[in-house]
């Protein structure tokens, strides 16, 4: 089972399989469900030192813990800083803050962020130094993986945008060709520019959708398939 690369040419007159109906010219018009966007919560609490200008810097970190829902980071949050255990290298601005529980605590629950990244952000001055303590929230695409012909494809996810293809055995890693430009997607087929690939329907996709997908193409027995790497591209950037 194997990918063929037909590069299209206005100058070649051999006739040739009519791709049109492998290739739609616009995008799919709804995504896959399996394509949304989840929420993860961050605990984030880190010593800070302040450098002689007054600005803090991270000196030590104690604790980063990653949540599902904002409600459970919070819980957390509370329960940590009223456990007061904030582990350093110097004993002093531990015992300081442990003295101090009740204060941090109702500090951290005033700290509000702007609600959207960012939920609570807190620093806590011990002293000379200060525990920093954030939630912060960021939107992330699941990995998906599914046969190319399925419309939980997350190529099907970069289709119109301009990405980055690099085919490549697996390993040692040998780049065999790349090329980049708008992306289109059908059932059996993927194209950028005047380069078009051709999967089996059953070949496995994996990645992060609207980031990246890569198509594994068996090439035989004790040898290692071929990669099919697509990367979105930043606006107006080139990979």
């Amino acid at each position: 089972m194997s990918a063929i690369s037909r590069p299209t040419s206005r100058t070649d007159t051999t006739p040739r399989e009519d791709l049109s109906r492998d290739v739609p010219a616009r995008p799919a018009a709804q995504p896959h469900p399996s394509w949304q966007f989840q929420d993860q919560f961050d605990l984030w609490i880190d010593w800070m030192e302040r450098d002689s200008s007054g600005v803090w810097h991270a000196a030590q970190p104690v604790t980063h813990r990653s949540f599902r829902t904002r409600e459970d980071t919070l819980k957390h949050a509370e329960r940590l800083l009223q456990r007061g255990e904030f582990p350093m290298e110097r004993a002093m601005p531990v015992t300081l803050v442990r003295n101090r529980r009740e204060a941090l605590l109702s500090a951290f629950r005033e700290a509000e962020g702007d609600g959207v990244t960012l939920i609570r952000d807190l620093t806590f001055p011990v002293g000379e130094y200060g525990l920093s303590v954030r939630v912060t929230r960021e939107r992330q695409a699941q990995p998906v993986r599914a046969a190319f012909a399925s419309a939980a494809n997350p190529l099907r996810s970069l289709i119109g945008q301009p990405v980055k293809l690099t085919v490549l055995i697996e390993h040692p890693y040998d780049v065999l060709s790349r090329a980049q430009g708008l992306l289109d997607v059908s059932d059996r087929a993927a194209r950028i520019g005047e380069d078009t690939q051709l999967f089996s329907a059953s070949a496995q996709v994996s990645g992060l959708p609207y980031q990246s997908a890569t198509v594994t193409v068996p090439r035989g027995l004790l040898k290692k398939p071929l990669l099919y790497r697509f990367e979105r591209l930043p606006e107006g950037g080139e990979g």
